[in-house]
């Protein structure tokens, strides 16, 4: 599971919410700040650009199903070529978020196809849109 925004500042307020115990020591609790401080930083960051990472990301992935042969799109039952028409509606990000889960279980499912086919150029392409998708996700 990856964490969302919500998530993460949700951690934080319980963190800072909950009193430290008195035999941990005021380095406990100076560290514990301080690991609240960083995450609440990365939430920021992560606030600022991750719907437009989530848009490009699907729209990666779906312009990598509309390039797949058409012979792994019929052993998916259409469901490639149906996610490759499908456009972002629901620019929020619960919902951007939602879509990406869903686009990358059947990009892997797709992967284990093209794996068991022995398909190298198609797999070559589909792990360079894995390293695309890491590094738009780049802190």
């Amino acid at each position: 599971m990856t964490p969302t925004v919500r998530d993460v500042l949700q951690g934080c307020v319980a963190a800072l919410s909950r009193p430290v115990a008195p035999e941990a020591g005021p380095d406990y609790a100076a560290s514990r700040v301080g690991i609240v401080s960083m995450l609440t930083m990365m939430a920021a960051a992560e606030a600022e650009r991750c719907a437009g990472a989530a848009i490009k990301e699907n729209a990666d992935i779906r312009a990598a199903f509309a390039d797949v042969p058409a012979d792994y799109d019929a052993s998916l039952a259409g469901r490639l070529s149906a996610a490759a028409r499908e456009v972002d509606e629901d620019l929020d990000v619960p919902a951007l978020d939602a879509v990406n889960a869903r686009l990358r279980d059947l990009l892997i499912e797709l992967h284990q196809a093209v794996e068991a086919a022995g398909d190298a150029a198609t797999d070559a392409n589909i792990l360079a849109l894995y390293v695309r998708m890491a590094a738009g996700r780049r802190m």
